[in-house]
């Protein structure tokens, strides 16, 4: 256990330093850049802990667990009474997260745009490049990212594949602008005989767009309802 969560920090660090010695020896302003990304490493950290929220799940859990907020770490963790708690060595861990990506994808952008010979380009094809090099990743990074949701196995994780495939196929509910479905928990649905699955959706860029509740029969094989809420709104006062 330990060195399974050792070794993801220590790849976090390699590739921080490895990146952050690649720009100061590539330019002068090179060192700017790794300053720089530092800031901005801790304003992904606090922006993640608007847009990513897990929460309180009974999936799993009898008893019940506690969600957090936060992506890839926690930088709050829920106290179980509606309330989340500040955790700061989680949020300077994913400040770290978030400062080894910048300097490792700024370092992929600058040698492609190096290898194109940027310096020759016109400004329309500068314009194009980011757009295809850096905006567009983002924008659909949803689609090739998973987003942060309770662990479920056994019937809750099964519950969970079916009601996301009824909401794509059998309800034909999915929008476009639906771009990653995040489970936050499985129950009874109040009737006490079905099953009802809640969602996370998020858009584009990974913004967090409303919730999804799907509602399948006892067997938790095909859906007999869902719908789409605001973020606002509770999956589990639905009739």
């Amino acid at each position: 256990m330990f060195l399974r969560d050792l070794l993801p920090g220590l790849v976090v660090v390699v590739v921080a330093v490895l990146s952050a010695v690649w720009w100061v020896r590539r330019s002068r302003r090179g060192i700017d850049w790794v300053i720089a990304a530092l800031p901005l490493a801790a304003i992904l950290s606090y922006l993640s802990s608007i847009l990513f929220h897990v929460p309180d799940y009974q999936a799993g859990c009898p008893g019940g667990c506690p969600g957090w907020w936060g992506y890839p770490i926690a930088t709050h963790l829920s106290s179980a009474v509606g309330e989340a708690e500040f955790d700061p060595i989680g949020f300077l861990l994913n400040m770290g997260f978030y400062y080894a990506l910048l300097l490792f994808a700024s370092v992929l952008v600058a040698w492609l745009a190096s290898f194109l010979h940027w310096e020759e380009r016109r400004l329309r094809w500068k314009v194009g490049f980011v757009l295809l090099a850096v905006v567009l990743p983002l924008a659909l990074a949803p689609s090739y990212l998973p987003a942060p949701e309770p662990r479920l196995s056994g019937p809750s994780q099964r519950l969970s594949i079916n009601a996301a495939r009824a909401w794509r196929w059998q309800l034909l509910a999915r929008r476009l602008t639906d771009r990653r479905l995040a489970v936050e928990d499985v129950r009874l649905h109040p009737d006490g005989e079905r099953q009802r699955v809640c969602f996370r959706a998020y858009t584009w860029f990974f913004v967090p767009s409303h919730r999804v509740y799907i509602d399948l029969e006892p067997a938790g094989v095909r859906a007999t309802a869902g719908g789409s809420i605001p973020l606002s709104a509770s999956c589990w006062v639905q009739p």
